[in-house]
């Protein structure tokens, strides 16, 4: 009975018998602190009355808040402030640095399996040699960066068998990693050559030149017209060029094409690269469509960008100036790429077809890939243009993806059986997620077929997707094993 009355009602007896004030309520030790009550509260009702006040405060008290509390005088109220004040000097700066810590732990955590990479800016996805050319459905870096990281040790050999435009190479070896990239699509080849170009003072002379003989052709050099005009009378570019390209653009194009075939290959296919990112734009097809199409007259409403009125036949399309600035623009990147990768690296980009893989590749260490959907963009009618300039060309029956599901399904199929006979490490699949038929599930199954054990499984949220993959919300990252 005796301990029961001193648990109930004497704070002081309390704590000496449990020995331990994390264990006593807070108004027990604000009853010690403040020593007794007043006429008419006494100190249980008064620490009660101060403690809930602190609580709603929610900041350090001042003398002032506290004596307005009936039965506190500035004695108590010091007394108060100090004990909070000295809890706070002497055990706040440990407590701060554990909560830190924790923090920092949840954190990196989170980020550890966030694959979402919302708040990363278009100019960091878009940095580096990133920007050369776009690709539909590009891998965003932050990706397979990730992916390496978590399963590389370095120095390892990277293949990605749906290359596309060479992100996964790119951050290979940046990386410290060899890699190789497989694509059915030329022009894919052609910018990740462009991409991870090793270049050395002749082939930086080469850039050097061209880049002084486009810059004296600018637009807006008065002199130009009159000088050069004669070295753009050559207008034709491919069959129907004439349809795709006023005389003064195509002109202008066939003289830049003439120019790059005195350089050295590498130097050619870089131009080539960056003239290509251009053509769309300096064309007459409509801008507010995703494969190029002729608008039926030459002035039209581009329907995607605010409803401005289009004038083909007059609108400023200054082919030297765009290129100059998209050459001056890659050149830095190259320059920046090559000072931070180690041109002793492998990096190689492969024509050829990922159901044959081990034809091109006989080991690797890690695999990382995002292979086209189920109802894949024809790559060829998106970059029409590119392809008739440069004359390359695509088996469309081959591609992956255009085919049904039931082909696209047995081409994953034998893909990762491939990717069984080279692989001893991980593997990495980024697939979009089909809500109606499950066909990333299926893609899922077959990998295991080939021997593949699924160790983790992340999701990423997509947002601002354009064209066929709005249909697609969330991508998955399955990690295989092998």
């Amino acid at each position: 009975m005796f301990s029961t009355k001193i648990a109930n009602n004497k704070p002081r007896e309390k704590l000496l018998s449990i020995k331990d004030p994390r264990k006593l309520e807070t108004e027990d030790l604000m009853a010690i602190l403040i020593g007794h009550g007043i006429k008419g509260k006494n100190v249980f009702d008064l620490s009660r009355y101060i403690v809930e006040f602190l609580r709603k405060n929610g900041k350090p008290p001042l003398v002032e808040d506290l004596i307005g509390i009936k039965g506190v005088g500035k004695a108590k109220a010091l007394q108060i402030i100090s004990a909070l004040e000295l809890g706070r000097r002497f055990y706040w700066k440990e407590t701060e640095k554990d909560i830190k810590e924790k923090i920092s732990k949840e954190i990196k955590s989170q980020i550890k399996d966030d694959w979402d990479f919302a708040d990363v800016p278009l100019e960091v996805r878009q940095g580096g040699v990133h920007f050369f050319h776009h690709y539909t459905a590009k891998f965003i870096p932050q990706i397979p960066e990730k992916f390496i990281r978590r399963y590389s040790k370095g120095n390892d050999i990277v293949v990605d068998p749906f290359m596309g435009c060479g992100t996964t190479l790119v951050i290979a070896k940046l990386l410290g990693n060899h890699s190789y990239g497989v694509d059915t699509n030329p022009l894919a080849v052609k910018i990740t050559k462009a991409k991870t170009m090793i270049v050395d003072e002749k082939l930086i002379k080469e850039i050097d030149d061209f880049i002084h003989w486009v810059s004296l052709r600018k637009e807006n050099n008065n002199k130009a017209k009159s000088l050069f005009q004669a070295e753009e009378k050559n207008t034709f570019l491919f069959g129907d060029s004439k349809n795709w390209f006023r005389n003064d653009v195509a002109g202008k194009i066939k003289n830049i094409l003439n120019r790059v075939k005195s350089y050295n290959e590498d130097v050619r296919n870089f131009i080539e690269v960056g003239l290509s990112d251009l053509l769309r734009g300096m064309s007459n097809a409509r801008m507010d469509t995703n494969i190029p199409t002729l608008p039926p007259k030459p002035i039209y409403i581009d329907k995607k960008h605010y409803y401005r009125e289009i004038n083909n036949e007059t609108r400023d399309i200054s082919v030297y100036s765009r290129v100059l600035s998209q050459i001056l623009r890659m050149k830095r990147a190259t320059l920046e790429f090559n000072k931070e990768t180690d041109r002793r690296l492998i990096c190689k980009p492969i024509l050829g077809d990922a159901r044959k893989l081990s034809r091109y590749i006989k080991s690797c260490n890690l695999v990382i890939t995002s292979p086209p959907y189920w109802s894949a963009q024809n790559y060829q009618k998106l970059h029409m243009l590119s392809f008739k300039v440069f004359g390359l060309d695509i088996d469309e029956d081959e591609e992956i993806g255009r085919n049904g599901h039931n082909k696209y399904q047995k081409d994953m199929a034998k893909i990762q059986e491939e990717i069984a006979k080279i692989l001893n490490g991980y593997y990495g699949l980024v697939i979009g997620e089909d809500t109606r038929n499950q066909e990333h599930l299926k893609v899922v199954e077959s990998a295991k077929r080939a021997g593949f054990k699924l160790v983790d499984t992340f999701v990423r949220r997509l947002s601002n997707q354009t064209a066929f993959s709005k249909q697609i919300k969330n991508e998955f990252i399955y990690v295989f094993k092998i």
